[in-house]
């Protein structure tokens, strides 16, 4: 196997790429309200929004085929997320992005079968594990995304101040995401080697936090918090770069 990503040639991304603005056309352009308040397994409702999504693919990728399983494989995946929404009506935006993400995965399936690309795409994949460059890469987002914002939450009990328990749990919660965030961004930043938009970055969050007027914000521990996601992020991508010479 040569080590070399490619995943496929120009014109089969192209196809692609067609598949996927049928998607979103589909279900964010074209899918009212109505539809999607209404959709079971068996409504006009599901049925107009199936006949949408297969109209949608035919006119983009030009073969009734491709239509047709998607289109299916659509109805498959949106009923089962109304008989999920019934059992769990509280985990709405879980379900939300669980039905995207399998109707991302459909289309890449249905895809790579029908150009014939499955073993070639398989073997570009294998490169996250035999590659050198990519399983470093890879390696420094995990490190920064988990592992250093789970070690930071210990360094950081030192200085927390005591809220009320609404508070704490929203403060916390929300912290957490907005770090992993950043901290994605930022290595992604010192990978290209665009320091100035960490500038740019720490300037729009002082911006956002300068505005805020809570009194159950803790200043001093989301400076520090944010001064150690910082450090940490730029730490890593910059050892990571000099690594990969």
């Amino acid at each position: 196997m040569k080590n070399e990503l490619i995943f496929f040639t120009l014109e089969q991304g192209n196809i692609l790429i067609r598949l996927l603005l049928s998607q979103l056309f589909a279900d964010f352009i074209f899918q009212t309200d109505s539809m999607v308040a209404n959709k079971k397994w068996f409504s006009k409702h599901m049925f107009l929004h199936i006949g949408v999504v297969f109209l949608t693919t035919l006119l983009l990728s030009f073969s009734w085929k491709i239509a047709v399983v998607l289109a299916l494989a659509h109805w498959l995946i949106d009923g089962i997320k109304c008989s999920l929404q019934k059992s769990f009506p509280t985990k709405e935006s879980s379900l939300f992005f669980a039905d995207q993400l399998i109707h991302l995965l459909s289309i890449v399936i249905v895809w790579a079968l029908w150009e014939n690309i499955w073993d070639q795409i398989l073997n570009a994949m294998a490169l996250l594990f035999v590659n050198f460059r990519i399983s470093l890469l890879v390696f420094g987002y995990v490190l920064v995304m988990w592992p250093i914002g789970y070690a930071m939450k210990f360094v950081l009990k030192g200085i927390e101040k005591t809220t009320a328990h609404s508070d704490e749990e929203k403060l916390e919660h929300g912290g957490k995401l907005i770090g992993m965030f950043e901290r994605m961004i930022i290595i992604t930043f010192v990978y290209l080697n665009q320091y100035e938009a960490i500038g740019f970055l720490i300037t729009g969050k002082s911006i956002i936090r300068f505005a805020q007027k809570e009194e159950g914000l803790r200043s001093e521990y989301v400076l520090v918090g944010t001064m150690m996601s910082y450090a940490f992020s730029i730490i890593v991508g910059v050892v990571i770069n000099w690594l990969l010479g």
